[in-house]
């Protein structure tokens, strides 16, 4: 289920859940009672460099269900964009608190990856503080590419112990292409991604003293622990945000402002919400926005964006739209962002995310490709044969109704007429 009633927001392109340690706990646990998948991301400043880097990374952050900031520089990032985060919620924190709770709430945990030696002494440790966490499997593959992974053991053994939660630690980005590769297989509410978390936990490697983690400076310690594998890795990422940032402030800063009140036009189109945002996208106009995008959604319809009188587009806002995009690329439905104005295409640009959208330039450009996937699909459907005969009148219907929409696009289309107006289809009803 589509939650756009949490705030997120942008940094980089790669949208974070603005929630504190204590809502993220809750979050999850509602992500357990509704069953289902959920992937959860506890990403830091590598995470950034990975996902501006290389685009697969990219796609999987934005199409997770939650991401929190894993470090003070992403915190303080969002500082500088003018949207701040609420707080940090560090990984190794994150599964300590929900290895408290699945003790209290009956919750099963599986831990994947690490060492077999560390694996075991991290389980001894949790079960010693939490005597009745209910860990239901173990498991420390050989450390191999994903490519080469005896994917199938893995996840027979999974499958066998049901989990609730499973924490994989095969650190950034493996855990992430891991989990996202198998999200239609696996049968666990909630998959995160812990990195080193199990190693801290096991003794093994030990945590900068609390001073140090208040003030955001837990990186300097771990470089002076392992300064031949570490000092390399943050000076990269360093350099990432040096290359990228800049720009990114840059974008967001200069984009104009609108006086007059925004307004949120919804019109229907076949099987396509056309959702027109006039003015500055934030405030309440931000809240009508994502209750409408909900709504297509739960109806399973395909959404077409007019971004042509838009005009702020904040952290939050874009953080919406990241996440509406993921969802709608899992229920293979269709978003598209059509008629941007240049500074938003600058925003796009320099947070990675040019490719991440669906554009065109024409609304009625948007409008004719979802019609023609409409009518793909429809061409391809074959009802039931056990189906009554009220359900098969119901179903001739809207495939006439969504046939005849298609036609009249696509003969525009040809006819060369692209300046199609939406509202003549408007009493074309779903």
């Amino acid at each position: 289920m589509l939650n756009l009633s949490c705030t997120t927001v942008a940094v980089l392109g790669i949208p974070f859940h603005n929630v504190t340690m204590d809502e993220t706990v809750a979050l999850i646990e509602e992500q357990i009672r509704e069953g289902g998948f959920h992937q959860v991301a506890t990403a830091n400043v590598d995470f950034l460099k990975n996902a501006m880097q290389n685009k697969e990374i990219r796609d999987i952050l934005c199409s997770s269900e939650m991401i929190v900031p894993d470090g003070m520089p992403i915190v303080w990032i969002s500082r500088l964009i003018g949207t701040p985060l609420k707080e940090r919620v560090g990984g190794i924190d994150l599964v300590e608190r929900l290895a408290d709770v699945s003790a209290r709430r009956g919750y099963g945990v599986f831990l994947l990856g690490a060492s077999e030696a560390r694996s075991q002494r991290a389980a001894k440790v949790l079960k010693q503080r939490y005597p009745d966490l209910r860990i239901v499997g173990r498991y420390s593959p050989d450390p191999l590419p994903l490519e080469k992974m005896d994917h199938e053991d893995i996840l027979r053994r999974i499958e066998e112990a049901r989990p609730d939660i499973l924490l994989v630690a095969f650190g950034n980005p493996k855990q992430e292409q891991w989990i996202a590769m198998h999200r239609d297989r696996l049968k666990v509410p909630v998959c995160i991604g812990v990195g080193g978390t199990l190693d801290m936990i096991s003794g093994t490697v030990p945590r900068a003293p609390q001073w140090m983690q208040r003030n955001g400076l837990e990186w300097l310690y771990r470089t002076l622990q392992e300064p031949r594998r570490l000092a390399a890795r943050y000076l990269a990422d360093a350099m990432c945000l040096l290359q990228h940032l800049p720009g990114y402030i840059a974008a967001s800063a200069v984009q104009p402002r609108h006086s007059a009140k925004s307004n949120i036009i919804v019109q229907q189109v076949g099987n396509t919400k056309l959702i027109s945002m006039i003015g500055d996208l934030s405030g309440t106009a931000l809240e009508e926005f994502n209750a409408c995008s909900r709504c297509a959604c739960e109806e399973g319809m395909n959404i077409v964006l007019d971004m042509s009188q838009i005009g702020y587009l904040g952290p939050e806002s874009l953080g919406s739209l990241i996440r509406l995009a993921g969802w709608m690329r899992r229920r293979r439905e269709q978003l598209w962002l059509a008629e941007l104005p240049s500074h938003l295409s600058r925003v796009l640009r320099t947070g990675q995310l040019h490719n991440y959208f669906m554009t065109t330039t024409m609304v009625s450009d948007a409008l004719y490709r979802t019609a023609k996937a409409e009518q793909r699909l429809l061409s391809s459907f074959t009802p039931a044969w056990d189906m009554n005969r009220r359900d098969m009148a119901r179903v001739d219907v809207r495939v006439e109704l969504l046939q005849d929409v298609c036609r009249r696009i696509i003969t525009a289309e040809e006819t060369e007429e692209r300046t199609l107006v939406p509202a003549a289809f408007a009493s074309a009803g779903r």
